[in-house]
């Protein structure tokens, strides 16, 4: 993201202002816009029909697999699950032990405090382990609205910083249809 900011300073000192007319400078200004669009649109929508649940993925995910006991995509170096549980009494107090317990049965090492979160109507916690040189993002999501809640997996390669960011805007754009 750094680096984005970056070249685009970089092609804004280089080229935008030697530009003497304001018809280059407007012809200029609408081929940048066209090339963020296209960056920002590559996303594809998911939905998962038998939880009423919607979200976004990078163009490069396919998917894996949709059924009722699981949603599973895989990217360039990045899966990621939706798991449903049922437990009708699980509350945002619980959901930190819940995350916890789910991060030891998979084992996970170099686990991080759980953060508590609400995101589009869900209460939830989340974390981050790893397991094998892969890291992964464990995130617990309560639905107040139902007995069905969901825990989020997503693994990628320990050393991908960009994956970590991703992973986030993952999860931030689960919703309910």
């Amino acid at each position: 993201m750094i680096l984005k900011k970056c070249i685009t300073l970089i092609i804004y000192f280089i080229i935008y202002l030697p530009i003497k007319t304001n018809k280059m400078k407007f012809l200029f200004f609408l081929l940048t816009a066209f090339a963020v669009m296209q960056n920002a649109s590559a996303q594809q929508n998911y939905t998962w029909d038998e939880y009423g649940l919607s979200f976004s993925l990078a163009d490069d995910f396919a998917e894996q697999v949709n059924n009722a006991e699981e949603f599973s995509a895989a990217g360039d170096g990045m899966n990621m699950s939706i798991i449903p549980f049922k437990d009708a009494d699980i509350d945002d107090t619980d959901i930190a032990a819940y995350t916890i317990a789910a991060a030891a049965m998979l084992e996970l090492g170099r686990v991080d405090d759980v953060n508590l979160i609400d995101v589009n109507g869900f209460q939830g916690g989340y974390a981050e382990g790893e397991k094998d040189g892969a890291k992964i993002f464990l995130m617990g999501l309560i639905d107040p609205d139902s007995d069905t809640n969901f825990f989020v997996i997503i693994t990628f390669l320990d050393q991908d910083a960009n994956a970590t960011q991703e992973a986030v805007n993952i999860c931030r754009s689960i919703h309910k249809m």
